[in-house]
């Protein structure tokens, strides 16, 4: 159960980092926005490898290009969309994104598909809906 820490940090960052981007978007255009909140990330994380010195290089590091491309386009249009539309709507909506990794691991990995499950699923749904009305 260690790993629902790690889930209550990522919730609380990605929040923060939800509000932070809401609130630059109303300064710098989409692009700006992106390139500093990244140009920093690579900072910190930079600075975050010097004490752990667990950097994997190896043949998969080609398979990272397809994926930082896909989240660049992601990125861009989700500060777009933050932008010019209200964070009440863009933010439910654009974090609908997991239920194509929960169908991933239904149909691919073949994890279980319990009834907890399509229910935690349609109650995002629902939830995203109700939230942009």
């Amino acid at each position: 159960m260690d790993y629902v820490k790690y889930m209550f940090i990522a919730l609380i960052g990605w929040g923060l980092w939800a509000i932070g981007s809401k609130l630059l978007t109303r300064n710098f255009n989409t692009v700006s926005v992106s390139f500093w909140i990244s140009f920093w990330s690579i900072v910190f994380l930079s600075i975050f490898l010097l004490f752990r010195k667990n950097l994997m290089v190896n043949t998969h590091v080609l398979y990272t290009i397809p994926v930082g491309l896909i989240s660049l386009i992601a990125i861009l249009a989700f500060y777009k969309a933050l932008k010019m539309g209200p964070s009440s709507v863009v933010l439910p909506f654009t974090n609908m994104y997991v239920i194509l990794p929960v169908l991933f691991g239904f149909v691919v990995l073949r994890e279980a598909v319990t009834l907890p499950r399509i229910l935690g699923i349609f109650c995002a749904i629902l939830a995203a809906i109700l939230l942009t009305l």
